[in-house]
């Protein structure tokens, strides 16, 4: 039998049980400001971990230590109340799981009555529905950009049922999401298992060749080891020619497709954006139809951006700075896509890098004195057709196991809306 239900007289919540109150945030939580005193463990806030010690972050992470402020600045924070980022604000509202000081910039909430359970609100305030009100009460400013202040949380009324039920309701929705966090999470490792295998075979296939009983012999060069004994060796910039000049676009008052680095993935383009050549001309990279673009600042180098051009509009592209454009001369387009995702080439060109921090770049003479082991035309096509099909496979199961981890985030979102506002029954 289903329980009754009222109106909560929110647009957002909807219908609730009839024995539920809706009652302002600011009589449950209030804004704590305490400042620390002594030394405290620095804490920091994460969509990803809550609010742990800034220590654990580091090691979970793998990030460099941040430099400490002054720990007088900082704010008490108790183990089990809730921070919000004053100038991030995008997943939720985060719960500590540790004791310590936090900075100015973010906004403390302590409960102020016994009548709420913590892991209820844990959830509420992750809801999708939540989230999207409290972003309703903030405004863009020229000076601090998006802010979640007190008085933003003030604004957005919580559903509170018994304490009884907000725990029934809290262990259940830690059952529920654990599980539900298992599936995605062993998902997402099989997602990076199917790109380690794709990376692998590109590797094996381009260096090695199709034929495993084929005779091999020493190449001579450290980083390409061992190829089949009739291949050649020679430098990229024998088969290719590097930034092809723009005078070859004699027409400007046209349109182009246009690319930001965005819009350059794994293998393919996006070329959905168009914009006039005279406009695009003198600032930005230039390529045509079948060039091959390939990002040469870190992270994208690593990544393996990189794209054969297809589709472009009028057959031309302009796109960021942060590429170089290689046309095949004496080299199959195709094979020459696949052997610039090889990994030791990305390993290479990143140990050439030059700049500082995220700016480095690797020089376009790596790509020029780049030396490959080249087999013949036939077989160049051969290596081609043969990674067309295979990585397309590795690709489609990708993207069912991608769009199985969406599925299963909505679902679980959907899941805690329903149970925090009482659509369904624990």
């Amino acid at each position: 039998m289903s329980r009754a239900m009222k109106d909560s007289g929110v647009e957002w919540i909807g219908e609730i049980p009839e024995n539920w109150e809706v009652i302002p945030s600011n009589l449950l939580f209030y804004n704590s400001s305490i400042k620390a005193v002594g030394d405290v463990e620095q804490l920091t806030a994460s969509q990803k971990y809550g609010v742990i010690s800034q220590k654990r972050y580091i090691q979970l992470e793998s990030q460099m230590p941040v430099q400490k402020i002054n720990l007088s600045d900082l704010k008490i924070v108790d183990a089990g109340d809730f921070v919000i980022s004053l100038r991030s604000f995008q997943g939720g509202i985060e719960i500590a799981q540790e004791s310590g000081g936090i900075t100015p910039a973010y906004t403390v909430l302590k409960e102020r009555t016994r009548n709420t359970y913590t892991g209820y609100f844990k959830y509420f305030f992750k809801s999708e529905m939540y989230i999207q009100a409290l972003r309703g009460t903030v405004l863009d400013t020229i000076r601090e950009g998006k802010a979640i202040r007190f008085n933003n949380f003030s604004m957005v009324p919580l559903v509170l049922p018994s304490q009884v039920e907000q725990k029934k309701i809290a262990d259940f929705l830690d059952e529920k999401t654990t599980h539900i966090d298992s599936i995605i999470s062993q998902t997402k490792k099989s997602i990076e298992a199917f790109k380690a295998y794709k990376q692998a075979l590109i590797t094996e296939t381009v260096t090695k060749g199709l034929n495993p009983d084929v005779k091999m012999r020493d190449s001579g060069i450290e980083w390409i080891g061992e190829i089949p004994e009739y291949w050649k060796i020679n430098k990229l910039k024998y088969m290719i020619e590097f930034e092809p000049p723009k005078s070859e676009v004699t027409v400007k008052n046209i349109e182009c497709t246009f690319l930001p680095m965005e819009k350059l993935k794994n293998g393919k383009m996006n070329t959905d954006t168009q914009k006039m050549v005279e406009d695009v001309y003198s600032g930005y990279s230039y390529f045509k139809e079948h060039d091959i673009v390939l990002a040469k600042v870190t992270p994208c180098f690593e990544n393996g951006n990189i794209a054969i051009a297809e589709g472009l509009t009028n057959g031309i592209g302009f796109g960021t700075s942060e590429i170089f454009t290689i046309r095949s001369k004496k080299i199959n387009t195709k094979f020459l896509f696949y052997r610039l995702q090889e990994q030791t080439f990305k390993n290479e060109g990143k140990s050439t890098m030059y700049g500082t921090g995220g700016l480095k770049r690797i020089p376009g003479s790596f790509i020029l004195n780049y030396k490959i082991g080249l087999p013949t035309n036939e077989e160049q096509q051969q290596i081609a057709d043969f990674l067309d099909e295979k990585t397309t496979h590795i690709d489609s199961l990708i993207a069912d196991k991608q769009k199985m981890v969406q599925e299963l985030e909505k679902y679980k979102k959907s899941l805690i809306y329903e149970y925090v506002t009482g659509k369904k029954e624990v």
